[in-house]
């Protein structure tokens, strides 16, 4: 599975500026575009420190959210493709 690989990684978020809107993460790349992000992208963002891995930010969203532990790791995968594509998380 996808997500057993990722869990190890370090993802470090990239950004000129960033700045929160209620529960809206507003970031803008070094390419001046903006994104909105929703709740579990604002709050995996958050965490994107470049010291938590993938699976301790997993961890702290099922310690304060109740979800569906396999669904959240489908959620994060998707996700972090996303933002990569966008160039706004890397992994190291």
């Amino acid at each position: 599975m996808i997500f057993e690989w990722l869990k190890n990684k370090v993802p470090v978020a990239v950004y000129v500026k960033k700045r929160m809107n209620d529960e809206i993460l507003i970031v803008c790349a070094e390419t001046l575009s903006m994104y909105y992000l929703n709740t579990t992208a604002a709050f995996f963002f958050n965490w994107a420190d470049g010291k938590s891995t993938v699976g301790d930010i997993k961890e702290k969203f099922l310690q304060k959210y109740d979800v569906d532990e396999q669904e959240l790791e489908k959620d994060f995968v998707d996700m972090i493709r996303d933002l990569q594509w966008k160039q706004i998380l890397i992994l190291e």
